[in-house]
């Protein structure tokens, strides 16, 4: 059928979307993250977290929330790797900094 012959509310049906500045919407959403300030933990908050980052161990399931230089993001899932020395915690492919850490679940 020729496009001359299609009905009006048909033709618009032959044109695509079209998105000429590839990534800029992306971007413009990573711009839009409001970034926030670390919280500063008491010192009951510290002792409690030294006390349960030495009882994470490897292949164990914990949930960590942590500062994350802009935000704070949870996650949860199989510890990887600890490193008591270098103060990293490998969850699954995710590195964390033993000081971001706000939170640990220890589960059973």
């Amino acid at each position: 059928m020729d496009l001359i012959h299609k009905k009006k509310e048909n033709r618009a049906q032959i044109f695509q979307s079209f998105d000429s500045l590839k990534g800029f919407k992306e971007m413009i959403q990573e711009c839009e993250v409001e970034i926030v300030s670390p919280r500063i933990l008491s010192q009951d908050d510290y002792e409690i977290l030294n006390e349960r980052v030495h009882e994470i161990q490897k292949g164990k399931l914990v949930t960590i929330e942590y500062y994350d230089r802009i935000h704070y993001k949870r996650i949860t899932g199989v510890v990887s790797k600890i490193n008591l020395d270098t103060q990293i915690l490998q969850i699954v492919k995710t590195k964390i900094n033993l000081k971001q850490i706000i939170y640990i679940e220890l589960e059973e």
